[in-house]
């Protein structure tokens, strides 16, 4: 594809000859962003308008990089990394640089506005906060009176700066136990839920600022493994610096993607696997390192509970008490080869005993195996050649990356690849087995390490707390989707195509007001199209977010959030404490988390008897009550470090601990003062619970993550990970009419369907491409940079072909989008080039979380007449976008 490129000069000099004013056509952009002068003051500059310099922190992804930005006269001029934050050390990627055009963006969402049209129209009238807050809280109550709080669900994600436990708290306040966000399923959840239950520590992504042991100061990792993940897109500045640095530093690397990224480019193997068909591969790993010995014996034997006997028939461990009259039911059972018997094994480790790892054993007339001999079965047909065919790989070369892998200390980093097809929750099992068996645990140099946290987070991220307390039994038996998939409870969200279908079909009942916080649904929720019908169902709609999207069209009410540049926040990295602290405000916009606060306020005043039991300092404790400013809020979460927000931003950052005591190693071998043993892990064996039975425990009662039993789903969970071949695939029927396997995935200059709207981002990738192999191509009469229509069963759009031998011949790969400047149109800017047109959101899901398919599904691809109308690709085209910064105004009231 031939770059475009457009000198800054030229490009203002087309902002004098267009103006700002035609930023998104007339019909959208005088609704939403009408004529009005702001309150003019100068609260952040210095004295005579000289340059301040404010330390703060990005949030145009979740990297969270530390930005020093430069103010004058109550205006944000620049921005630049701030070398203080430690993982990004003063660089800051395309997204964070876009910050200004963000905040200054000419189409803001201003103030509150109501509809007064039909929807999508986009007609719109302008309303205060107090009526809007008065007007959402009416049609709560009213809704909640007449139907019940769970007719009553809402939304947060797709990126800017959301507070995912925000809205969380304000459900379980409210009472309705149905929210979701587009990635949780298919993103992050399925790898927190499993390292949790599996470990109890975090997961190992780069992207999610975990992996922290790449970032020591003197890491002895030689070989990692990035597994669904490309940091040099998803993180540039943080995860992506720090990769450049090991690898001037020898560590070696594997890329286990279908696209040649940049880091599959640098990395020493590259195993470019048909997606969706990752724990076949990963299965032949575990298999392989079994096979050859390569495993750590005596950590497996001592700190996991593989050598636990389990009953073949009801999958669970055997426990003391089922052994013996006075036994413990949480000391559990090994075969002990000495008496040739089945004996208690004491925590941590008896001496006397000598546990078999593998075999087949006999316990009172029932049959036993060991949890390493169960993983041993499972994993045994999968072969280095039979994987090789599933994932269209050389076996060749899934054993030289294997030969990399096991010469450690190394670490496999998960990305959310793997979570967006059902397979997502044995996936992440896989991996916790892989990096656990090869003894790759809280030792130097390897991903899964527990550090403290600053205390001031909750429970590590975020500064909200969930709350859960505050909803009934009665109300979380009734959230939508979570009794069948139980991992949802981690998160406490509902499921998504359970609430769609039950929008559709009123049952088991009917959701009637949705209360959407995030940029456009429409770009990140799987099958974009069937939501339509599911809308024109729904009552009130409510879209909270920085500007206007594809899905403001269909909303009710539009309520203008802040940017992260307006924003109060705590932001935790490594031993560090950052302040994300607001450098200006515009307009009338609110931080999000203020947002919820005052609607929980307004129904509390209203008489709504649990919104005034969040209220109540006593019977909330340690959650504490809600709060009417950020200032309040961040005080008491700031309370553990005796320091107060106005106190800390002066600080900032600064080390809530000393490096040396918060980088411990072997962590589970620490002595517990109270028992005089190793503190272990933080599970119920405090062993590395490698065979899953928290798993199946999960699916009966929600434990450990549900305040109450309950029902169980319709079928237990499987201890172990098992491969599911994707529901579409190449030898299915469907491979027939459409034979090629569509993937996605981040770019460096997006995050979810964010900064669409801001130009220089725009100029550098105006449109979103067809990744397609020269043989493919040909086969299908495409050419470079042709415009080409991509189908799949559920619907059509188009792209840019980009001919390139970095994807395989049966695979393609395309991003999600979606248009601004034709959100006037029939289309409303989502379907003239979006990959979630086409992906899939029916069954079958991911058994313990629901997991729909948003990768790993077949589609065609063939040529189209021209593109498609009213898309912008020219650099001139975008300059009606660029800032047009505006004078500070007073923070919003309500």
């Amino acid at each position: 594809m031939k770059q475009s490129f457009f000198d800054r000069r030229d490009f203002l000099k087309a902002t004098t000859i267009i103006g700002v004013s035609g930023a998104l056509g007339l019909s959208l952009s005088d609704g939403l962003i009408p004529k009005a002068k702001a309150e003019t003051h100068d609260a952040t500059s210095g004295v005579g308008g000289e340059i301040k310099i404010v330390k703060t922190n990005c949030r145009a992804c979740i990297h969270n990089c530390g930005v020093l930005a430069h103010v004058k006269n109550g205006r944000v001029v620049k921005l630049e990394g701030n070398p203080e934050y430690p993982m990004s050390k003063g660089t800051l990627c395309a997204k964070g640089l876009a910050g200004i055009q963000a905040l200054y963006n000419p189409n803001r969402n201003k103030y509150p506005m109501l509809r007064v049209g039909k929807r999508g129209e986009n007609k719109w009238k302008r309303i205060s906060w107090n009526d809007a807050l008065q007007k959402l809280a009416d049609t709560l109550m009213d809704t909640r009176e007449k139907y019940g709080a769970e007719a009553v669900f809402c939304s947060t994600g797709g990126g800017g700066n959301p507070q995912f436990p925000s809205i969380a708290r304000f459900c379980n306040a409210f009472g309705t136990p149905n929210w979701f966000e587009p990635g949780c399923s298919q993103c992050y959840l399925p790898r927190t839920l499993t390292w949790d239950l599996m470990y109890g520590g975090p997961a190992s992504s780069i992207a999610d600022s975990e992996a922290l042991e790449l970032y020591s100061k003197d890491s002895k990792i030689k070989t990692l493994v990035l597994w669904g993940t490309s940091v040099s897109y998803s993180c540039p500045a943080g995860g992506g610096r720090i990769l450049t640095e090991l690898r001037s530093k020898g560590v070696r690397t594997v890329s286990v993607d279908p696209r040649f990224t940049p880091d599959a480019a640098r990395a020493d193997v590259w195993l470019p696997i048909r997606p969706g068909t990752d724990v076949a591969l990963m299965l032949s790993w575990i298999r392989y390192v079994i096979a050859n010995n390569h495993y750590d014996k005596d950590f497996v034997l001592k700190w996991t509970n593989l050598p636990f006997l389990v009953n073949t028939k009801t999958h669970m461990l055997l426990r003391a008490s089922e052994l013996v009259s006075d036994g413990d039911s949480n000391t559990f059972v090994i075969w002990d080869t000495t008496s040739k018997s089945a004996k208690p094994l004491t925590y941590p480790w008896d001496e006397k005993l000598i546990p078999a790892l593998e075999g087949e054993f006999n316990v009172g007339g029932e049959t036993y195996k060991t949890g390493f001999q169960l993983l041993k079965d499972r994993v045994e047909p999968y072969t280095l050649e039979h994987a090789a065919k599933i994932c269209w790989l050389e076996k060749d070369k899934i054993e030289q990356a294997l030969q990399l892998y096991i010469q450690g200390p190394s670490g496999i980093s998960l990305g959310v690849a793997t979570d967006q097809h059902p397979n997502s929750t044995q996936a992440a099992m896989s991996i916790c087995i892989l990096d656990s068996i090869m003894g790759n645990v809280e030792k130097p140099g390897a991903l899964m390490q527990r550090r403290p946290h600053s205390g001031t987070m909750e429970p590590s991220t975020y500064i909200v707390p969930e709350a859960r307390k505050l909803l009934s039994e009665e109300q979380l038996n009734k959230r939508l989707g979570a009794i069948e998939h139980k991992g949802l409870l981690q998160w406490g969200a509902a499921h998504i195509p359970t609430v769609l279908n039950a929008i559709l079909t009123a049952k088991p009942y009917q959701p009637r007001v949705w209360i959407e916080r995030s940029g456009n649904k429409f770009a990140v929720l799987g099958n974009a199209s069937s939501w339509l019908p599911a809308i024109d169902k729904v009552d009130f709609i409510a879209h909270m977010y920085m500007y206007p999207t594809s899905f403001s069209s269909y909303a009710d009410m539009l309520l203008p959030a802040a940017e992260w540049l307006e924003t109060n926040m705590l932001v935790e990295s490594l031993n560090m404490l950052c302040g994300r602290q607001a450098v200006t405000h515009t307009w009338e916009t609110m931080d999000e988390t203020l947002f919820w606060s005052k609607l929980a306020k307004r129904l509390a005043d209203m008489g709504h008897e649990n919104c005034q039991k969040a209220f109540d300092a006593e019977f909330m404790g340690r959650d504490l009550p809600y709060w009417n400013t950020m200032e309040e809020l961040l005080d008491a979460r700031l309370k553990p470090l005796s320091i107060t927000w106005k106190e800390f931003i002066k600080k900032s950052p600064m080390e809530f601990m000393p490096y040396d005591k918060w980088h411990q190693y072997y962590v589970y071998k620490q002595v517990d003062p109270e028992t005089g043993l190793p503190v272990g892990f933080s599970t119920p064996s405090k062993k590395l619970e490698l065979y899953g039975e928290r798993f199946i425990e999960l699916g009966r009662t929600g434990r450990p993550y549900a305040t109450y039993d309950l029902p169980p789903a319709s079928q237990d969970y499987d201890a172990l990970p098992y491969y599911a071949e994707p529901h579409e695939n190449p030898n299915a029927d469907v491979g027939k009419e459409f034979p090629l396997v569509m993937t996605n995935g981040r770019l460096p200059m997006f995050h979810h369907g964010t900064l669409r709207n801001v130009p220089w981002l725009r100029e550098i990738y105006p449109v979103p491409e067809i990744w397609i192999n020269p043989v493919a191509a040909k086969k299908y009469g495409v050419e470079q940079s042709d415009w080409v229509w991509v189908e799949s069963r559920r619907g059509k759009t188009q792209a840019k072909a980009r001919v390139t031998e970095g994807i395989a011949p049966g695979t393609v790969y395309m991003e999600r989008f979606w248009f601004p400047e034709t959100l006037n149109t029939e289309s409303h800017g989502w379907k003239e080039m979006n990959v979630n047109v086409l992906s899939k959101n029916d069954a079958p899901f991911n058994d313990v979380c629901g997991t729909y398919t948003l990768r790993g599904y077949q589609v065609r691809v063939y040529k189209a007449d021209s593109a498609p109308e009213g898309v912008w690709t020219e650099p001139e085209q975008f300059a009606p976008w660029l800032p047009n910064p505006s004078d500070p105004t007073p923070e919003a009231e309500a």
